[in-house]
């Protein structure tokens, strides 16, 4: 499997000042993160390994023209709501027992793969 490279612009405390920014939209955000030139955002959930808002996703690529990723949860079962992304980063489902530490587990791969397919036909 190629998986392309994708530079992305960093925005100091994006991923930790929601607490600090809960008057700025994720769709703000990610406008201010195209304004600094990144060349792509990244999409998580509220904590690692958690899933993405779909919602968010919508607002986000509404609001931008650069890539947006989704970066966290997505698994065979939810994969359907982030066809819209740009690029999905997946780390935990790829690994045995859907577990990050564990090694990758092809078979889980190939079953995924085989989903994203037939969800684009």
């Amino acid at each position: 499997m190629c998986v392309p490279t994708v530079t992305t612009g960093y925005v100091p405390a994006v991923d930790s000042a929601h607490a600090l920014t809960a008057d700025v939209s994720v769709a703000q955000t990610a406008s201010a993160a195209e304004l600094f030139l990144a060349d792509g955002v990244v999409l998580t959930g509220t904590a690692t390994g958690l899933p993405a808002d779909p919602r968010e996703l919508k607002e986000v690529k509404h609001a931008v023209k650069i890539p947006v990723l989704i970066g966290s949860g997505v698994t065979l079962e939810n994969v359907r709501d982030y066809l819209d992304a740009n690029a999905l980063i997946i780390g935990s489902y790829f690994k045995k027992e859907g577990y990050w530490a564990n090694g990758v587990d092809p078979d889980r791969v190939k079953k995924f793969m085989e989903h994203i397919s037939k969800l684009r036909d």
